[in-house]
């Protein structure tokens, strides 16, 4: 990753910090702040009291996104899959996608600040989408990833729950490519079989709940779902190869080449919480 990816990456880990810091300070006095409720039945402000929420005992977030390529995951023309660069092993032949993400947070102590996240992930890559289809041909990957990791959650009993998290992943990829001789015109359809690769992303994002039960969320996430065992190995079968991303020495095999499937990606979407429940403090005047 180079200088700027990393500074890039490093502001968007410390904003959910320096927000953080400074929205958990309240005075139990004041009254007419946004985060004391209202009574449901009545509408009536709580007076002489302040009420917040506990942390949840189990949070659901389900959220989609976009998927943005970097290093290797961006194919080097912007708009044009290159089949030659592809058989080359240079890149993975696509730049952008989408995916998926349902994750289950569960509080490690009492104050709720720290959960273990468990997390189901999809994500799809094609060379031609948010771009046109080159006349060169065409790539495509899926990616099944299962992560177990550790959050931070700023403030558990509030609305407002700035969060950063990582997670260790595996991952299962395969995908497919069709691909046109730049040289003779002749098109071949290659199949890229289950591979299994371990890698990690880190994310931060926000909460908002907007009940006891439903809120929702958003976020930024960096993922690299290739990081350990990267390997390039032979087929008998030249049209069904695995995935291919260590470098090959003899420079034979095609399709082989270092190579991260890195990418950044933006997500929106819904939490579900369980187990919270009103706490309201009372005061004398």
């Amino acid at each position: 990753m180079n200088l700027r990816y990393f500074i890039i990456v490093f502001l968007f880990s410390i904003l959910p910090y320096l927000i953080g810091c400074g929205t958990g300070s309240y005075k139990i006095e004041n009254t007419n702040k946004e985060d004391t409720t209202k009574f449901k039945s009545t509408g009536a402000k709580l007076k002489n009291a302040y009420k917040i929420q506990n942390p949840p005992r189990f949070t659901l977030q389900i959220s989609g996104g976009i998927n943005l390529g970097m290093a290797e995951l961006s194919s080097n023309f912007n708009t044009v899959f290159d089949s030659a660069q592809f058989s080359s092993g240079l890149n993975f032949g696509v730049k952008n996608g989408y995916g998926i993400s349902v994750i289950g947070k569960l509080p490690l102590h009492r104050e709720g600040n720290v959960r273990l996240n468990i997390s189901g992930n999809y994500n799809r890559f094609t060379s031609s989408f948010l771009s046109s289809k080159s006349k060169f041909g065409y790539v495509s990957y899926n990616v099944f990833a299962f992560g177990v990791g550790i959050e931070n959650s700023f403030n558990p009993s509030f609305r407002l729950k700035p969060y950063i998290a990582g997670e260790i992943q595996a991952n299962i990829i395969n995908g497919k490519a069709e691909i046109t001789s730049q040289a003779t015109g002749i098109t071949r359809n290659v199949k890229i079989k289950n591979s299994f690769r371990l890698g990690y992303n880190v994310y931060m994002g926000f909460e908002y709940m907007f009940n006891n039960k439903i809120g929702g969320n958003f976020g930024i996430k960096l993922t690299n779902s290739n990081q350990v065992f990267k390997s390039t190995k032979t087929s008998d079968n030249p049209d069904e190869v695995p995935l291919r991303d260590k470098k090959d020495d003899t420079g034979e095999i095609e399709f082989g080449g270092f190579k991260n499937f890195i990418f950044t990606t933006f997500y929106l979407g819904m939490n579900f919480y369980f187990g919270v429940n009103d706490i309201i403090y009372k005061f004398k005047q």
